[in-house]
């Protein structure tokens, strides 16, 4: 009988080191998990300050927000309004390009694809 219980306690005493074991690896996957979401939010907010700190960046997603503002409100005749005051009053190249590109688009999109024609070729008429 006490050879029993011997052979039992010593069983017992071999599990618990691998039950530790596995709590630690467990744990291990949970902060490793927990750092690549971390990663992840940094990479957010590094992406959200480089296009913030860049005038030309900043304004193309304001562009890209107003439309999307006005297309969700089914208004895309205010968008169109807005990306055709920026194509006529900006001095910027790269901005005026990409309102000229989201204009064409809009227009398209509301059954004006001759005058989209129009704002492409003028725009590409400029940058040649």
């Amino acid at each position: 009988m006490k050879k029993s219980l011997l052979i039992t306690v010593l069983l017992c005493l071999s599990g618990t080191p691998m039950l530790a074991a596995a709590a630690e690896v467990e744990d291990l996957g949970r902060m490793k998990e927990f750092m690549g979401v971390m990663e992840g939010y940094y990479s957010i907010i590094d992406g959200v300050h480089a296009v913030a700190s860049d005038h030309e960046k900043s304004a193309i997603q304001q562009l890209q927000k107003i439309e999307e503002i006005y297309k969700n409100r089914g208004d895309r005749a205010q968008a169109i309004e807005v990306l055709r005051d920026v194509v006529a009053r900006t001095d910027n190249d790269t901005i005026r390009n990409a309102a000229a590109m989201m204009l064409a688009d809009a227009l398209n999109d509301t059954g004006q694809a001759s005058e989209a024609v129009e704002v492409l070729r003028t725009a590409l008429e400029r940058n040649l």
